[in-house]
């Protein structure tokens, strides 16, 4: 029998202008999960970040225009996040963009709170767990473990900086990752040469495969993601 993924180390993201998740009803199982944020789309929305959480958890019932802006990410940044959308409308065309930014389930308001969370427990446990971002040659990130590992599971004995060096470029995946950016982040504004820099891509490439990591001339690094 297949066990369940817990919960407790799983990480939502709501994004609703309604109220209705402030609720002392709703709240209260918010501790069952390692994190809950609530975003507003007055709020600026940053979908790098909701990328990494296992679940977004998304209400129709706000501006057309905020909504137009999350499904134009939806089959992008966060193609790999599941989704489960809740509205209190539930017509032919909010079905439809339901599906078409792949939402795992579809919650009518007013929903119990008991309803959410298991909508959430069978999302994480049937679709492709999201922390598992894929690289070329069978090679992976495992985001919840925080580890790279190669094909059939071996992980891969990278050292801290080329880690985070790799991490930081996961992060910033649809952008070139600037020289100075990875000065900041993965040296913590230490000193350090562009030589130095191009070594620890050799050995990354070495421990791996050669395109995983892509130069871009005088401007910096972006990293092999596999195409969905």
């Amino acid at each position: 029998m297949k066990s369940i993924r817990k919960i407790s180390n799983t990480k939502i993201i709501i994004v609703s202008d309604d109220e209705i998740f402030n609720e002392q009803e709703l709240k209260e199982f918010y501790s069952d999960f390692k994190e809950v944020k609530i975003i507003s789309t007055r709020d600026t929305i940053n979908y790098k970040s909701i990328s990494f959480n296992d679940v977004v958890v998304v209400d129709m019932d706000i501006a057309k225009e905020s909504f137009t802006k999350i499904a134009a990410k939806a089959n992008s940044l966060l193609a790999l996040t599941p989704k489960i959308v809740v509205s209190s409308i539930s017509d032919e065309e909010y079905i439809s963009k339901a599906v078409n930014i792949q939402a795992y389930t579809f919650l009518l308001k007013p929903f119990n709170p008991m309803n959410l969370k298991l909508a959430i427990i069978m999302c994480i446990n049937q679709t492709k767990r999201t922390d598992k971002v894929e690289l070329g040659n069978g090679v992976y990130f495992d985001e919840y473990r925080d580890q790279f590992f190669k094909k059939g599971g071996v992980m891969i004995d990278f050292t801290r900086l080329e880690k985070g060096f790799l991490k930081l470029l996961i992060e910033k995946r649809d952008e070139i990752t600037s020289y100075d950016t990875i000065k900041d982040v993965v040296w913590k504004g230490k000193e350090m040469s562009i030589y130095t820099m191009r070594n620890i891509v050799n050995k990354i490439r070495q421990k791996t495969y050669y395109e995983i990591v892509r130069n871009h001339s005088s401007r910096g690094y972006t990293i092999d993601l596999l195409k969905k």
